[in-house]
């Protein structure tokens, strides 16, 4: 099974806002083709809960996982990318 993890925080800039609001609405869209895959959003209320998410490795937000690896921060993925992470 595939598992995508969305992470943000809780007190965003505006710039992330938009992003995190775009992979939003892609991945709403990517889950009515791939209904099997996992999504979970988390949401971190400080900076300082970054230590406690294994394979972080870039403090940029909003930050996408796929199977436990880290293919974004802070930025928005094309809609390509998006289908080979859903597909797997």
């Amino acid at each position: 099974m595939i598992e995508i993890r969305l992470i943000r925080l809780q007190e965003p800039c505006s710039a992330c806002v938009i992003i995190d609001s775009l992979i939003q609405e892609m991945i709403q869209k990517m889950q009515v083709v791939y209904p099997d895959v996992k999504v979970v959003m988390m949401t971190l209320d400080s900076l300082g809960q970054v230590r406690e998410v294994e394979g972080l490795e870039v403090e940029k937000f909003p930050v996408l996982f796929v199977n436990g690896v880290q293919v974004t921060a802070g930025s928005l993925p094309t809609p390509q990318q998006m289908k080979i992470w859903f597909e797997g």
